[in-house]
């Protein structure tokens, strides 16, 4: 297939490098000269590509729109993909907008650390499909990869993706806590987080066993502003994000 990558950070790379490796044709299209001039070197495609079968958008949500925007007037008849953590009903919401225009979901789950790793070797694909015939070809794409493939609405996918990383964040909070009452009884709070995770598969190793400062990076502070926000628009109550989030700014600094 032929495919368009708009955004080529972490998740845009790691997504097109896979892609690529698998014999597709790939191009790049970031307005990151450094990032151009890397994909470049690297012996990579980088522009705008002609008729492409599908545009994965990997851009930041605020940029979202209007990437979106710009390549409308683009490859009429491709797939557009949403890789960015957006809130649920973007995807029905850009093809209201764009008529004629195919908007499909597909979250991401990766680690900037190890993305592209991750991205060949996943524990499975969620397809947030518009219709039918949009997720099938979705599934052909992904189908190599011999992973469960789990197809659902645009809307459950994009909430799936904001749920994953609100509950990170809260199991980081949640042990960060209890790290604070450990210190005070000079307990040793990551002995207590490998004992309780222990023989019990209910407690997730994911902060019990990596607690002692506030979580940062690019997702999960964001994403838990993004589900707190839509909790106050949908008039939902959200004490318990509140909560998470006033945790981890107290502990901002702590080692």
């Amino acid at each position: 297939m032929k495919i368009q990558i708009v955004g080529a950070g972490v998740v845009g790379q790691a997504t097109g490098k896979g892609f690529a490796r698998l014999g597709h044709k790939v191009y790049f299209w970031d307005v990151n000269k450094e990032v151009e001039d890397g994909l470049r070197r690297g012996g990579y495609s980088f522009g705008r590509m002609e008729y492409p079968d599908m545009i994965f958008f990997c851009v930041p949500e605020d940029m979202l729109e209007e990437a979106a925007r710009e390549w409308s007037m683009r490859a009429a008849v491709a797939l557009r993909v949403i890789r960015s953590t957006v809130p649920p009903g973007t995807a029905h919401e850009l093809q209201s907008r764009y008529h004629g225009q195919h908007f499909c979901s597909n979250p991401e789950f990766l680690r900037e650390a190890v993305a592209e790793y991750e991205f060949l070797n996943p524990p499975g694909f969620i397809i947030g499909e518009c219709c039918k015939e949009h997720g099938d070809l979705l599934e052909k794409l992904y189908a190599p990869f011999r992973r469960p493939i789990h197809r659902t609405s645009p809307e459950v996918a994009e909430l799936t993706k904001l749920a994953v990383n609100g509950y990170l964040a809260c199991q980081v909070s949640y042990w960060n806590q209890i790290k604070l009452l450990a210190d005070k009884l000079g307990i040793n709070s990551h002995e207590v987080g490998m004992l309780a995770t222990f023989g019990d598969d209910r407690v997730s190793v994911y902060g019990a066993r990596m607690h002692g400062k506030a979580f940062g990076g690019k997702c999960l502070p964001k994403d838990l502003r993004q589900l707190i926000t839509l909790c106050y628009r949908n008039t939902v109550q959200y004490t318990l994000l509140e909560v998470i989030r006033e945790i981890n700014d107290n502990l901002e600094g702590v080692k």
